[in-house]
């Protein structure tokens, strides 16, 4: 229908007018050298804008939409519902220390395709000194209350962030494009005076005011299940269905150290398959063909049909990200990137207990998730296929859905014969049972029945993880409420609907049939891909 295509063309003009430091990482162009800005006329005009979006989308009659347009519809009603409840609960501007965090937006320049790297960048960090002191004079002027853990992340990754900025003119996609590198490096010393007067500000000012909880409360965990990720179910259903999906793998993993390790405990077999690990110059090299290996194995195995261009990188977790990335990530392309290119990041281990978990049994596993056939491939299919990479999709993502076919990759890649001795086994049900535990921890932190250091206590006992990487782990959990629920939540969803069509179609079914099927509505939320995909 040509009327929402049109309200849709608006709708993101106007949205990217609103966050242009995102723009890039979808495709969108135009924005490249522009700082988000939270003065009080745009904060009124968002608040405005998804009101009004809301009134406008409720216009449009569900029987003059196309079958993917409805899902369009339902997923920008769903963002609107959400972004007009956060105003309502109170000013985003003073929460979130991090919004004036200038590393990412400049970061993405350097990875994401545009016209001028460099120029842009050098645009950037002119901007910087002014882009920050809204942060100073939003925290100073108003009653500012942010949450403490916010503060501290704030302030660790502030001071990491240095390094990021002075490697900025050896980059070879910065350093090529350079004009005038006095011009260059005076605006990089320029930035990160700005960035050492924030850090020094959020030290001593907005950390003594700052309070204990992060939790966004029941109500709104309970709106986010419904509307961003159109769930069935509340946080206490949820938390039921945690529980239960914890007890069971946790007994399944009990099972089988006792067949591999007879008489040992979990953390006991943990350590024995531990020991066996690449060292630290070996470490981007081992991932790297694990990660080969797994794309091998996907292609002749015919699980999945690739897309005509992709590509993945393995690199080191830039500095400023690893307060908040323990182990490893993913950074995926947009839809413009005519090579699919995305960034598997690893982050080096700072001792040996961290070292231990890059074992080689680890790594394979976790190059399944995040590279073939978990999120490199997801998220480049999302690209290609037409209806999976509108901005209506694209902007609203759900981790049921992305993070929970990752880990149903490691299940499926286990079942295929990949992943496929005890100790594979072993990881891949230890790192399910990290998985579930995340519902668990979200749902209680989120709603204030746990506390970050019993979730951390709780990790470390169940996990046997290193405390520091516990709480890298909590830290990214507590800014993103019903994000670390996706993992175990989606591999259930996924697991049950397989299970269904294999009964329903009997020798007919084919598993690459399966996964294309699914995987062509993009990264959305599952309820939204069975009612548009896989009607009975």
């Amino acid at each position: 229908m040509q009327d929402f295509q049109r309200f849709g063309d608006d709708f993101f003009a106007k949205y990217f007018k609103f966050n242009p430091s995102e723009a890039i990482a979808y495709g969108v162009g135009g924005h490249e050298a522009e700082w988000d800005d939270y003065s009080d006329g745009r904060y009124a005009e968002e608040q405005a804008f998804y009101r009004d979006s809301l009134v406008a989308l409720s216009k449009f009659s569900p029987k003059k939409l196309t079958q993917d347009e409805k899902i369009d519809k339902e997923l920008m009603r769903g963002m609107c519902i959400v972004k007009v409840a956060e105003f309502v609960r109170g000013d985003y501007r003073i929460e979130r220390p991090d919004l004036y965090l200038p590393f990412n937006a400049i970061y993405y320049l350097t990875k994401y395709p545009n016209s001028d790297p460099a120029g842009f960048i050098l645009q950037r960090l002119e901007g910087v000194s002014y882009f920050m002191m809204q942060g100073i004079e939003e925290f100073h002027i108003r009653e500012a209350h942010p949450p403490r853990l916010w503060v501290k992340m704030a302030i660790s990754e502030l001071g990491e962030g240095i390094g990021f900025l002075d490697s900025l003119a050896e980059m070879p996609c910065v350093k090529e494009g350079i004009k005038d590198e006095e011009r260059f490096l005076r605006a990089v010393e320029q930035a990160k005076s700005a960035v050492r007067y924030f850090r020094h500000f959020l030290e001593h000012r907005v950390l003594a005011q700052a309070r204990d909880s992060y939790a966004v409360g029941e109500e709104h965990f309970n709106l986010l299940l419904r509307h961003e990720h159109f769930l069935p179910m509340d946080a206490w259903q949820l938390l039921a269905l945690g529980a239960q999906l914890f007890m069971e793998t946790k007994k399944e993993l009990l099972a089988l150290t006792e067949k591999i390790s007879q008489g040992k405990s979990i953390d006991e077999a943990a350590r024995m398959i531990q020991e066996y690990h690449p060292s630290v110059p070996e470490l981007i090299p081992a991932y790297q063909n694990a990660v080969q290996r797994a794309r091998n194995f996907v292609q002749a195995k015919g699980l999945i049909t690739f897309p005509p261009k992709e590509k993945i990188e393995v690199e080191e977790t830039p500095v400023f990200m690893r307060n908040q990335i323990p182990f490893a990530a993913y950074l995926n392309p947009p839809p413009n990137d005519p090579n699919q290119i995305g960034y598997y990041y690893v982050t080096p281990p700072k001792d040996d207990d961290e070292l231990r978990e890059h074992n080689w049994r680890g790594l394979e596993n976790t190059s399944a998730h995040e590279a073939y056939p978990g999120h490199h491939l997801q998220f480049a299919l999302a690209n290609f296929y037409p209806a999976a990479h509108t901005l209506a999709r694209l902007t609203n993502s759900s981790s049921v859905m992305f993070e929970g076919w990752a880990l149903y990759c490691e299940q499926m890649m286990h079942d295929e014969g990949f992943l496929g001795s005890p100790e594979h086994e072993f990881i891949m049900l230890k790192d399910r049972l990290w998985r579930t535990m995340r519902i668990i921890i979200d749902v209680k932190t989120q709603c204030g029945q746990m506390s970050y250091d019993e979730a951390a206590d709780f990790m470390v006992r169940e996990l046997t993880f290193p405390r520091s990487q516990a709480e890298a782990d909590l830290n990214w959990y507590s800014q993103a409420p019903a994000t670390p629920m996706g993992y175990a939540l989606g591999w259930h969803i996924i697991s049950a609907l397989r299970k269904r069509e294999e009964e329903r179609l009997g020798n007919q079914f084919s598993l690459r049939k399966f996964h294309d099927k699914f995987l062509q509505a993009g990264s959305i939320a599952p309820p939204l891909i069975i009612k548009r995909h896989f009607r009975k």
